[in-house]
């Protein structure tokens, strides 16, 4: 697998209850293609120039190893408003620990590490949704797609697209430090 300056338009909805928004899916005919945890570092130079300007290099591991790089769009647009938007690429790799190597020999040597188990919905006529559940922050739906399906297929599943958030998961996770006094870097189900 291979992506190149992919374009990634996504909303979340964060959710109290998963099983209503399970039910919804197979109603609106989604079929779950099971749950996976995943093992996710995002990397950033000692400076962390790649936050500070919008960008994330993240290895993660699941039934695969993946390195994803993601930035702002070259041109700006409308949708940012509505949408996280971000160009993406990303590679299969075969060795997780070997890549991390590299990236740290590189200079890459800021980690933050982040742990979710994603259960991932697809229907027919190709839309998808992620159900993720995260240490601390719980379950959030995830719908990424063109905007009008984006927005189409929250309104079918009962949530507000004005409701869906743009933000990515650690800026969520900061968030929730700072309203619960916690200084906390990693998302981690046992710390």
């Amino acid at each position: 697998m291979k992506r190149l300056n992919h374009p990634e338009i996504e909303l979340k909805f964060s959710l109290d209850d998963p099983e209503e928004i399970k039910k919804r899916l197979r109603e609106a005919g989604f079929s779950s293609q099971g749950a996976i945890f995943e093992f996710n570092v995002v990397f950033d130079t000692p400076a962390r120039t790649l936050s500070s300007n919008g960008r994330l290099l993240r290895l993660r591991r699941d039934s695969k190893v993946k390195l994803t790089y993601k930035e702002p769009p070259a041109e700006k647009s409308s949708l940012a408003s509505r949408f996280k938007v971000k160009s993406e690429s990303e590679l299969e790799l075969g060795d997780f620990e070997t890549m991390r190597f590299i990236l740290h020999r590189l200079g890459f040597t800021e980690e933050r590490i982040y742990e979710k188990y994603r259960e991932h919905f697809t229907r027919g006529d190709g839309a998808s949704a992620e159900l993720d559940h995260l240490p601390h922050l719980g379950y959030y739906l995830e719908l990424e797609d063109i905007p009008d399906k984006i927005e189409a297929l929250a309104a079918e599943l009962g949530l507000d697209p004005a409701r869906g958030l743009r933000q990515n998961y650690f800026q969520l996770y900061k968030g929730y430090c700072r309203r619960t006094g916690q200084a906390g870097q990693d998302m981690r189900f046992d710390g």
